[in-house]
């Protein structure tokens, strides 16, 4: 009997119109809150920032109302570092307000990339790859009759060898060094009994280079290879002989003796 009063009471129905009435007044809140959270209805103009630093950029979209991200980097000897090579969206697109923008700049440090060209590999070959690797280099021929037409080495701005395995950074100058056959002839000297590195420096005085190794011993460091004594050569020494420029001599080598093995 008391609930029945109560629901038919006039206190009730002005509690149940109070919690009606809040009631509306709660959705439509809501309502207006998400529409101006979400901003369905407004529509940007995303800016262009192509070319422009990244710095620059990121306050120009934030301006707009837009989110710049980062997404990637590259490297390019002519691009400017730090500045936008690429957009997401494109400029003049429209696109809900605090849409994420998408930019692409230029890196200012160059990654590194293996050589990869080695002795022996076609030198057009090797052209190509070092173009596209992104290493530019200037072309030097050096007399082989082994390798003519073919890769010799390659080395760096100062000279120094580098090797197939070595990485080095995208814009490094190099010297790709290129055999060609000669028909000069050209004393061949005699080797037998000097040392690696002094056999070296007389086959690159005569004009020649080394071709195979054959070692009677394992070199245990830098040191017993270069003092390691040549034993034999291909073609062999013969007073007046001559060969062609850039001939490849093969060498054998002998572990030198050291004063404690002399009997």
């Amino acid at each position: 009997m008391r609930l029945l009063r109560f629901i038919i009471s006039r206190t009730f129905w002005v509690q149940l119109g109070l919690v009606a009435v809040l009631a509306v007044v709660g959705f439509v809140a809501l309502n207006v809150f998400l529409r101006a959270f979400t901003r369905h209805s407004e529509r940007i103009a995303v800016p262009s920032v192509v070319g422009v630093h990244m710095n620059e950029a990121e306050m120009a979209l934030e301006a707009a109302g837009l989110q710049p991200v980062v997404m990637d980097s590259l490297y390019s000897a002519k691009g400017q570092p730090g500045s936008v090579v690429e957009q997401d969206p494109a400029a003049g697109v429209e696109v809900k307000g605090t849409r994420n923008v998408y930019l692409t700049v230029y890196r200012s440090t160059p990654p590194s990339e293996r050589l990869e060209v080695e002795e022996g590999m076609d030198a057009g070959v090797a052209r190509i790859l070092l173009d596209v690797k992104g290493f530019p280099f200037r072309e030097r021929y050096e007399p082989s009759t082994e390798l003519s037409g073919l890769v010799m080495r390659i080395e760096d701005s100062k000279g120094n060898l580098k090797m197939p395995d070595d990485r080095l950074r995208k814009g490094a100058p190099l010297v790709l060094v290129i055999g060609q056959a000669s028909s000069q002839q050209v004393a061949l000297p005699e080797l037998v009994g000097l040392t690696r590195r002094e056999g070296m420096v007389a086959l690159k005085r005569s004009g020649l280079s080394m071709g195979f190794s054959r070692w009677s011993f394992t070199p245990g460091s830098g040191q017993d290879s270069s003092q390691a004594l040549i034993s034999s050569q291909v073609p062999a020494y013969t007073p007046g002989r001559q060969v062609n420029e850039g001939t490849a001599i093969d060498l054998t080598f002998e572990q030198p003796v050291t004063e404690t093995e002399v009997p």
